[in-house]
């Protein structure tokens, strides 16, 4: 299963589709972006912890597993 824009994930959870994710944080953190990448799991806030949510804003297929990059064998 695919995650689609707008679905949220919470730490330990598995990045289902690389892009940039809307952090949401507790509410004394500035808003802010990061890229996840596929496969990899959403990481715990340093500060928030296990309270921090990731919201996919924009869905990317990594460079790695784009057709047109992949490498030759």
């Amino acid at each position: 299963m695919a995650a689609s824009i707008g679905d949220t994930f919470k730490p330990g959870q598995k990045v289902e589709a690389s892009g940039i994710y809307d952090v949401i944080h507790d509410p004394a953190h500035d808003k802010h972006q990061v890229t996840c990448v596929y496969g990899d799991s959403f990481p715990p806030c340093n500060h928030c912890g296990h309270h921090v949510r990731f919201r996919l804003a924009v869905a990317a297929t990594h460079v790695n597993n784009h057709e047109h990059f992949k490498k030759k064998r």
